[in-house]
């Protein structure tokens, strides 16, 4: 019953938020709008709000380091974004740990790659502001593994599914996130699914931003929720729960080039069992647009 509430309220929210009225002129070219949409605004840790533009191509470097009082986890993601149409874009990523730490035990390597589509349900631009709605899906192949410690993947295909809702002015952002990961089952193991809250917003500073670039102040808090783990088809008390992080960061562009860069910090933490706790997170971002 919470599973199909969930997915109603997911797929039903940027339509409650804003509406099915439609509108189409072009902001004017100042503040936020002052770049193209391909170097225009998207958060830093959440998922989606990558519509580029139609031919528009956007290799990226991202990279997390995660700090925990007895592990870490370091993992670089070289990706590429390609617009497809201005209402649809493919997201590929391939990330892998150069070394991570649990205990005693550390582990590398390649970790789940993902292919990841959004497509632009609803759109409405005035001179002045846009809003947007986007659907997002995704699969994760099991090129990592679930057998190192830390494990870098599931070792199992994982799915999925997403929307978004987006607010951008001249000098605001906004947005709004739900969405769910499903995992499946590899020789009678199962990691939990895990369930995604998310929102944030930006401010636009304009004594700060040099000709030609925009420079943002934003804030995300990232929730999520999961599932405890299946091993072996018993279930471990020592895994699954809730994280909420709050991770202020800044974002630089230009018509080419885009950086983020944000510190990450638990807000909270109700882990199930004896789990190590986080510590903070260090999250970047570093980016080339290309446009055909």
């Amino acid at each position: 019953m919470q599973k199909r509430f969930f997915f109603k309220a997911l797929l039903c929210m940027p339509v409650i938020l804003f509406g099915i009225e439609e509108e189409n002129p072009v902001p004017l070219p100042i503040g936020n709008f002052s770049v193209p949409l391909v170097t225009q605004l998207a958060p830093l840790v959440s998922f989606g709000q990558l519509l580029i533009g139609e031919k528009a191509f956007l290799p990226q470097l991202m990279g997390s380091y995660i700090r925990g009082h007895n592990s870490y986890a370091d993992v670089i993601a070289p990706s590429v974004i390609y617009g497809i149409r201005d209402d649809l874009s493919v997201f590929f990523v391939i990330p892998f740990s150069p070394k991570s730490r649990s205990g005693s035990s550390h582990s590398s390597g390649i970790e789940d790659i993902f292919l990841q589509f959004e497509y632009g349900f609803y759109n409405r631009a005035r001179s002045d502001y846009t809003l947007t709605a986007t659907v997002v899906a995704n699969v994760q192949f099991p090129t990592g593994s679930d057998s190192k410690n830390p494990r870098t993947g599931n070792g199992s295909f994982s799915y999925f599914l997403g929307t978004t809702s987006a607010y951008l002015s001249y000098n605001w952002y906004a947005f709004i996130s739900p969405g769910v990961n499903i995992t499946t089952i590899h020789h009678g193991t199962k990691f939990g699914n895990s369930y995604l809250y998310q929102w944030g917003f930006a401010r636009y500073i304009k004594q700060l931003s040099p000709r030609g670039w925009i420079f943002d102040l934003m804030i995300e808090f990232d929730g999520t929720y999961i599932q405890k783990d299946k091993i072996h088809g018993k279930t471990d008390p020592d895994s699954g729960g809730n994280i909420i992080f709050v991770l202020p960061s800044i974002w630089l562009s230009s018509k080419r080039w885009i950086f983020q860069g944000g510190i990450g910090l638990p807000l909270v933490q109700n882990l199930n069992g004896h789990q190590d706790k986080i510590k903070f997170s260090i999250d970047y971002n570093l980016g080339i647009a290309v446009q055909f």
